[in-house]
């Protein structure tokens, strides 16, 4: 990492002595400081690209030996648990420890998790960020300028200065629409969240592809309730998992949306859930009423083990991600900078 600003430095562009540069940098809350001061302070530390000074503590070119994960998903979910197991089992095997690091600013002027990195507390970062949102600009300039080692998982980014790891959702939900349409479906009620993410346009986008493919086909594509501002967040439920909270939530929609609309379907027909957690409604309601269609879903994500065989699914490799992620930054560790975009495949079939 360059060398960079000084306290001394932020000091004599503000008008303020050294002693009241670091009061703000490390937020003294012991000295009374003025908002005003404070805030011209920190707005000249990160246009200098000042460096916290615990970094010159750290022999340069010293690795610590722990890379940070900036993850900011519910951990109680499967899917990311298999992606920080992989993770860490291939940093563990070449010496490496994890530290699980935040996006607030607690111990600074930036994001934790770029602080560490300054602050060679971590070697590089692989960021898992909530809601599919890559790096803010001001954090994406601080990885560059600092030459970071740096991955970004499952966020849609493309064309960036650095790795990323992405599933292939297009293509899997392609060819779980192929397969449906080859095994003799002629309509396919495709059931997606109202969401217009990254993976839900890749999702949409693959399943239209193939439905165009087979002109005799008819396709039928409903929003479910679930949007940004209903879905399931831990902080708001703690006592409650997220495939009980969206089987309540959807519950109703199936009944009264869903169920009507399936009246004229044959037993060859498909349903198409994008969320595997959207299988155990449907699946419920439908047995109820004495009917049978034919049971996607693009992701296995949640559905019970009880319905596994009687589900296609695809299958979400969580596992290999999360070493895809580990063996990205390893390289970038060793040396090699040069950006590389991942695809890990989701496969169709039966568990």
């Amino acid at each position: 990492m360059k060398s960079g600003p000084t306290i001394k430095d932020i000091a004599r562009a503000v008008g303020v002595t050294p002693a009241t540069v670091s009061y703000v940098l490390n937020q003294n809350p012991k000295q009374s400081i003025s908002a005003q001061t404070r805030e011209r302070v920190m707005k000249a530390a990160q246009e200098m690209g000042y460096v916290p000074s615990s970094a010159a503590k750290v022999v340069r070119g010293s690795p610590s030996y722990c890379v940070g994960v900036a993850i900011e998903k519910d951990l109680n979910t499967n899917r990311f648990n298999l992606v920080l197991q992989g993770i860490r089992d291939k940093m563990e095997q070449q010496g490496y420890n994890l530290m699980l690091c935040g996006f607030e600013r607690r111990h600074g002027i930036y994001a934790d998790y770029v602080n560490n990195a300054l602050e060679r507390r971590v070697d590089g970062v692989i960021f898992i960020g909530r809601d599919n949102e890559g790096p803010t600009p001001e954090a994406e300039e601080l990885i560059l300028r600092h030459q970071i080692p740096f991955v970004v998982y499952d966020c849609g980014l493309e064309g960036r200065p650095y790795s990323t790891v992405e599933l292939e959702y297009e293509k899997s939900s392609f060819e779980m629409t192929c397969r449906l349409l080859a095994e003799g479906a002629k309509t396919i009620f495709y059931i997606r969240p109202d969401l217009d993410n990254y993976q839900e346009v890749q999702r949409e986008a693959g399943v239209r592809r193939a439905m165009s493919l087979y002109k005799n086909s008819r396709l039928i594509v409903e929003r479910a309730p679930i949007t940004k501002e209903t879905m399931y967040h831990p902080d708001s439920n703690p006592n409650q998992s997220e495939d009980l909270y969206t089987a309540r939530r959807l519950w109703p929609y199936v009944s009264q949306r869903v169920m009507p609309m399936l009246e004229d379907f044959t037993e060859r027909d498909a349903v198409l859930l994008s969320w595997g957690m959207f299988i155990n409604p449907v699946w419920e309601l439908l047995n109820k009423v004495g009917r049978r269609v034919r049971l996607a879903t693009l992701s296995n994500v949640f559905v019970s083990p009880i319905l596994r065989d009687e589900v296609v699914s695809c299958r979400f490799l969580g596992y290999a991600a999360g070493e895809e992620c580990a063996r990205l930054l390893l390289k970038q560790l060793d040396g090699d900078r040069t950006p590389e975009r991942v695809l890990v495949p989701m496969p169709v079939g039966r568990e």
